[in-house]
């Protein structure tokens, strides 16, 4: 029997139907009234409820997962970016020494104000507002600011450099009002420091914040976006063996970027020390000479002629490479770029002249080699000789010497002394009714000049080295094809080559690698200005091997006859100056005209080596437009020679 006092609730759903009316609603679910519920009535329609609910459901949770699994990463750095974060710590780059380990480039401390995009104000006018503040606190350029901050947005998260090498009182006054630039710091960097930058301004080059293109993809990973790198010379030649290996320095940060705590750090390592054979006294005498010749322009290379060690390169003028090193203002490399005499142009190794009367000892090598000449063959130089026209004889053509009425007559030896140009037209081209009727022509002229390695490059390690021009038959008909009178060779063209004019051009370095060649009795190395590289224990950790480029292709013969006639050049020729040095040398002039409308403007030329018995230094200097090579160039080089007799001559 039910008990009267319990009351019984179903929680069964409701079957499907239609609504209840009031009375019928109001009626308990324990009624014995029958057919209560309608199987006609409708429940209310949850089903669209469950799929509305399912849909919002599958939204956020798609949302989720692109933000948790998709974005997640990125997210993750952003909110970490708020609490800790990585600085990198800059190596400072190995020293540079020369080869008595005398310092040409060091580092030192550069305070450097820079800033985290990611950091900086959100709000336009608060960012605007804090930027202008900067600049007049700090007396800078609001304008760059905003151009370096705008390009940084790129990447929010990497430091950016807004100016390099403030002063100290600015990095003081700067700490006094940091809490007022929220996102902008002052870092202090090693920089470098470069030692009498104007003389080794080309042989060291210098450094430069890092751009996009230079360095390789794979080395991304080695610099920091606020790092330095290698952008000429040396610097930028050994660049893998100067960098070192930048730290890193974690730190907590709150939401404005300001350093709460020191998480820990990794401490950098120094780039490796670069010992070159460059010698810093000879490099200072030679570019003080140089300069003193009274010439805005001009180059010298001294190398050993048996290992091919370069023991000064210089280009004249030089430049201040500190102020690339320490952020060059733009009207500063305005004005290096438009100064006519181009002080950022290597002349030593990218200059390309008409070498002039350097030549004839090569020119005479060939004559001997291919017999057109032996060391008995006497050519009279009377000043002047005169050909015809080959295509119309009716028309005579005149070349002289540099001398009116002429040396002489001359045997190989004497004419490499006098530096005759009529010997060497004759010699080059061949000369009717002479001793040499038929001279090496074009072709095997040219040939020997490129067994010398002339129109080629030496590959010395610094970059930007030039090939020069040895022109043939061939190269001008090439050259001049639309011209049907100026694509013929004629034999003006020949004699002009024998004696280095003409469209022939050369580098300094490469007169100075036949000079040693012809010295070194036949065999040529290649030039190396980096002796080794050490690492910070001191070991040795490179070394350049002397390399040679060119094998001996000259009979011992040719080559004692043609050192005997740049000995004679001293003796009795036109470099008896040196005569006076305390030590033997041997040499040859060079006076080169450049300007087809005024003769008169020529270069000046001077090479030598010395001792002549063992020759163990070839000096080369140019003189732009210095007009006479034994006026100008030549006690360049005697006064060079001279000060390495004294101080670094060994028996």
């Amino acid at each position: 029997m039910q008990n009267p006092f319990e009351i019984k609730t179903s929680f069964k759903r409701p079957k499907t139907g239609r609504a209840l009316d009031w009375e019928e609603a109001a009626l308990d679910t324990q009624t014995e009234l029958e057919d209560i519920f309608d199987p006609e009535r409708t429940e209310p329609r949850v089903a669209k409820l469950w799929l509305l609910t399912g849909l919002i459901f599958l939204i956020l949770g798609g949302r989720i997962f692109y933000l948790q699994i998709i974005h997640g990463s990125n997210y993750r750095a952003l909110s970490d970016s708020n609490r800790v974060r990585s600085q990198s710590l800059l190596a400072p780059r190995g020293l540079i020494l020369d080869r008595n380990n005398q310092i040409l480039a060091q580092n030192v401390g550069s305070f450097n104000l820079m800033a985290v995009p990611f950091d900086l104000p959100k709000n336009p006018v608060d960012l605007e507002a804090e930027i202008t503040k900067l600049s007049e606190s700090l007396s800078l350029d609001k304008s760059v600011l905003v151009d370096k901050i705008s390009a940084a947005k790129k990447n929010p998260l990497e430091p950016v450099i807004l100016a390099q090498d403030v002063s100290q009182n600015q990095s003081v006054l700067f700490q006094t009002m940091a809490s007022d630039f929220i996102g902008f710091s002052v870092k202090q960097i090693p920089a470098r420091e470069y030692i009498n930058s104007e003389v080794f301004s080309h042989v060291i080059g210098y450094t430069g914040l890092v751009g996009p293109n230079d360095i390789k993809p794979g080395d991304k990973i080695k610099y920091d976006t606020v790092d330095f790198i290698g952008k000429s010379g040396v610097e930028a030649f050994y660049e893998s063996y100067l960098h070192g290996k930048n730290g890193q320095n974690l730190v907590e940060v709150d939401a404005a970027g300001k350093q709460l705590d020191a998480l820990g750090e990794n401490n950098p390592i120094p780039g490796s020390t670069l010992v070159l054979n460059i010698d810093k006294n000879l490099q200072e005498k030679l570019f003080d000479d140089l300069k003193k010749s009274g010439n805005a322009r001009g180059a010298a290379v001294a190398l050993n002629p048996k290992t091919g060690q370069v023991l000064a390169l210089i280009s004249l003028p030089g430049f201040d490479n500190n102020l690339f090193a320490h952020g060059i203002k733009s009207q500063e490399y305005t004005s290096l770029v438009q100064d006519k005499h181009l002080p950022l142009f290597n002349r030593a190794i990218a200059g390309t002249y008409p070498p002039g009367s350097t030549v004839k000892p090569m020119i005479a090598s060939a004559g001997l080699e291919e017999k057109i000449i032996s060391p008995d063959t006497v050519i009279n130089d009377r000043g002047a000789i005169s050909i015809p026209n080959q295509y119309d004889p009716s028309q005579q053509y005149v070349f002289r010497g540099w001398k009116p009425g002429g040396l002489g007559k001359l045997t190989v030896r004497e004419a490499i002394a006098m530096s005759s140009d009529i010997f060497f037209y004759t010699v080059a081209g061949g000369y009717p009714n002479s001793a040499v009727p038929d001279g090496l022509g074009a072709q095997k002229l040219a040939d020997y000049y490129r067994k010398f390695n002339v129109g080629k490059t030496w590959g010395i390690d610094l970059s930007g080295e030039k090939n020069g021009l040895v022109p043939d038959p061939a190269w001008k008909a090439e050259y001049y094809k639309k011209n049907p009178i100026l694509s013929k060779w004629y034999l003006g063209d020949t004699y002009h080559l024998g004696i280095g004019q003409g469209d022939m051009l050369v580098t300094p370095l490469q007169v100075a690698e036949w000079t040693a060649i012809i010295a070194n009795n036949g065999v040529g190395f290649r030039p190396q200005v980096v002796d080794k590289a050490l690492d910070q224990a001191g070991r040795e950790i490179f070394k350049n091997q002397p390399e040679i480029i060119i094998k001996k292709f000259l009979s011992d013969a040719t080559l004692k006859i043609v050192q005997e006639g740049m000995r004679q050049t001293v003796l009795a020729g036109t470099a008896k100056p040196l005569m006076s040095l305390s030590i033997t040398s041997a040499g040859k002039t060079g006076t080169s005209q450049f300007d087809g409308s005024n003769p008169n403007r020529t270069h000046a030329w001077f090479t030598a080596y010395a001792p002549y018995e063992d020759p163990q230094i070839v000096i080369t200097v140019l003189v732009e437009a210095g007009g006479e090579g034994n006026a100008i160039a030549e006690p360049v080089v005697k006064n060079a020679l001279e000060w390495w007799a004294e101080n670094r001559y060994r028996k």
